[in-house]
Protein backbone atom coordinates (compact mmCIF):
# COMPACT_ATOMS: atom_id res chain seq x y z
CA UNK A 1 0.00 0.00 0.00
CA UNK A 2 1.32 3.44 -0.93
CA UNK A 3 0.87 6.78 0.92
CA UNK A 4 1.55 10.36 -0.05
CA UNK A 5 1.29 13.14 2.51
CA UNK A 6 3.91 15.47 1.12
CA UNK A 7 6.98 14.72 -0.93
CA UNK A 8 7.38 11.36 -2.64
CA UNK A 9 4.97 8.44 -2.37
CA UNK A 10 6.00 5.94 0.32
CA UNK A 11 5.22 2.36 1.17
CA UNK A 12 3.16 1.82 4.36
CA UNK A 13 6.11 0.12 6.08
CA UNK A 14 8.23 3.25 5.50
CA UNK A 15 5.87 5.88 6.97
CA UNK A 16 5.93 4.89 10.62
CA UNK A 17 4.14 2.44 12.82
CA UNK A 18 1.34 4.85 13.72
CA UNK A 19 -0.09 4.86 10.20
CA UNK A 20 -0.57 1.10 10.20
CA UNK A 21 -2.21 1.32 13.63
CA UNK A 22 -4.66 4.12 12.82
CA UNK A 23 -5.55 2.88 9.33
CA UNK A 24 -8.08 0.20 10.42
CA UNK A 25 -9.80 2.77 12.65
CA UNK A 26 -10.00 5.28 9.81
CA UNK A 27 -11.37 2.67 7.42
CA UNK A 28 -14.08 1.65 9.89
CA UNK A 29 -15.13 5.23 10.68
CA UNK A 30 -15.00 6.49 7.10
CA UNK A 31 -16.73 3.37 5.75
CA UNK A 32 -19.55 4.01 8.20
CA UNK A 33 -19.79 7.62 7.03
CA UNK A 34 -19.91 6.64 3.36
CA UNK A 35 -22.55 3.96 3.93
CA UNK A 36 -24.70 6.26 6.07
CA UNK A 37 -27.87 6.94 4.14
CA UNK A 38 -27.28 4.23 1.56
CA UNK A 39 -27.90 1.16 3.69
CA UNK A 40 -30.66 0.87 6.34
CA UNK A 41 -28.43 -0.68 9.02
CA UNK A 42 -26.23 2.42 8.95
CA UNK A 43 -29.09 4.83 9.69
CA UNK A 44 -29.02 4.34 13.47
CA UNK A 45 -26.51 5.99 15.79
CA UNK A 46 -23.19 4.18 15.89
CA UNK A 47 -20.78 4.30 18.79
CA UNK A 48 -17.07 3.87 18.39
CA UNK A 49 -14.97 2.98 21.45
CA UNK A 50 -11.32 3.84 20.93
CA UNK A 51 -8.54 3.06 23.35
CA UNK A 52 -5.53 5.33 22.95
CA UNK A 53 -5.82 5.80 19.19
CA UNK A 54 -2.99 8.34 19.43
CA UNK A 55 -0.37 5.75 20.34
CA UNK A 56 2.49 5.84 17.81
CA UNK A 57 1.08 8.92 16.03
CA UNK A 58 2.99 12.14 15.56
CA UNK A 59 1.51 15.02 17.64
CA UNK A 60 0.18 16.75 14.51
CA UNK A 61 -1.51 13.51 13.40
CA UNK A 62 -3.07 13.17 16.86
CA UNK A 63 -4.54 16.66 16.58
CA UNK A 64 -5.79 16.09 13.02
CA UNK A 65 -7.38 12.80 14.06
CA UNK A 66 -9.20 14.62 16.85
CA UNK A 67 -10.57 17.14 14.32
CA UNK A 68 -11.71 14.30 12.07
CA UNK A 69 -13.62 12.72 14.95
CA UNK A 70 -15.23 16.09 15.77
CA UNK A 71 -16.27 16.49 12.14
CA UNK A 72 -17.70 12.97 12.00
CA UNK A 73 -19.61 13.49 15.25
CA UNK A 74 -21.06 16.77 14.02
CA UNK A 75 -22.32 15.14 10.82
CA UNK A 76 -24.77 13.12 12.81
CA UNK A 77 -24.97 9.45 13.50
CA UNK A 78 -21.51 8.78 15.04
CA UNK A 79 -20.47 9.13 18.65
CA UNK A 80 -17.03 8.46 20.01
CA UNK A 81 -15.85 7.38 23.42
CA UNK A 82 -12.09 7.77 23.49
CA UNK A 83 -9.65 6.82 26.20
CA UNK A 84 -6.61 8.99 25.63
CA UNK A 85 -3.57 10.46 27.33
CA UNK A 86 -3.02 12.91 24.49
CA UNK A 87 -3.06 16.61 25.28
CA UNK A 88 -2.83 17.11 21.51
CA UNK A 89 -6.21 15.45 20.98
CA UNK A 90 -7.83 17.29 23.89
CA UNK A 91 -6.39 20.65 22.85
CA UNK A 92 -7.59 20.16 19.26
CA UNK A 93 -11.08 19.32 20.50
CA UNK A 94 -10.99 22.59 22.44
CA UNK A 95 -9.87 24.47 19.32
CA UNK A 96 -12.73 22.87 17.38
CA UNK A 97 -15.14 24.08 20.07
CA UNK A 98 -13.70 27.62 19.84
CA UNK A 99 -14.06 27.60 16.05
CA UNK A 100 -17.65 26.37 16.31
CA UNK A 101 -16.82 23.10 14.55
CA UNK A 102 -18.42 21.21 17.43
CA UNK A 103 -20.65 22.23 20.29
CA UNK A 104 -19.22 22.26 23.83
CA UNK A 105 -22.25 20.20 24.92
CA UNK A 106 -21.08 17.45 22.58
CA UNK A 107 -17.70 17.07 24.30
CA UNK A 108 -17.04 15.69 27.74
CA UNK A 109 -13.74 14.93 29.40
CA UNK A 110 -13.94 12.25 32.06
CA UNK A 111 -11.00 12.42 34.45
CA UNK A 112 -10.22 9.50 36.76
CA UNK A 113 -8.42 10.62 39.90
CA UNK A 114 -6.84 7.92 42.05
CA UNK A 115 -7.23 8.74 45.75
CA UNK A 116 -5.81 6.08 48.07
CA UNK A 117 -7.72 2.88 47.28
CA UNK A 118 -10.56 4.49 45.30
CA UNK A 119 -10.91 6.34 42.02
CA UNK A 120 -12.92 9.54 41.84
CA UNK A 121 -14.61 10.23 38.53
CA UNK A 122 -14.86 13.85 37.37
CA UNK A 123 -16.83 15.11 34.38
CA UNK A 124 -15.00 18.14 33.00
CA UNK A 125 -17.10 20.20 30.64
CA UNK A 126 -16.37 23.07 28.28
CA UNK A 127 -17.89 26.48 27.73
CA UNK A 128 -18.36 28.28 24.38
CA UNK A 129 -14.76 29.56 24.50
CA UNK A 130 -13.48 26.01 25.18
CA UNK A 131 -12.53 26.81 28.77
CA UNK A 132 -12.73 23.75 30.97
CA UNK A 133 -15.47 23.80 33.61
CA UNK A 134 -15.77 21.82 36.85
CA UNK A 135 -12.07 21.00 36.82
CA UNK A 136 -10.94 19.12 39.94
CA UNK A 137 -8.06 20.72 41.88
CA UNK A 138 -5.52 18.02 41.06
CA UNK A 139 -6.19 17.80 37.31
CA UNK A 140 -2.89 18.22 35.41
CA UNK A 141 -1.05 18.79 38.70
CA UNK A 142 1.95 16.76 37.55
CA UNK A 143 2.30 18.78 34.33
CA UNK A 144 2.00 22.09 36.14
CA UNK A 145 4.75 21.06 38.56
CA UNK A 146 6.97 19.94 35.68
CA UNK A 147 6.46 23.25 33.85
CA UNK A 148 7.35 25.20 37.00
CA UNK A 149 10.48 23.11 37.46
CA UNK A 150 11.44 23.70 33.83
CA UNK A 151 11.13 27.46 34.38
CA UNK A 152 13.36 27.19 37.47
CA UNK A 153 10.72 27.61 40.18
CA UNK A 154 11.01 25.57 43.36
CA UNK A 155 8.31 23.09 44.18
Amino acid sequence: MQFKVRGPTSNIIDVGYGVSQILPILVQILNHSIRKGTEPEYEDMSYFLLQQPEVHLHPKAQAEFSSLLAKMAKQGNCSFIIETHSDNMIDRARIDIMKGNISPEDVSLIYFEPVRNIVKVHNIGFDEMANMTDVPPHYRNFFLKESKRLMGFKE
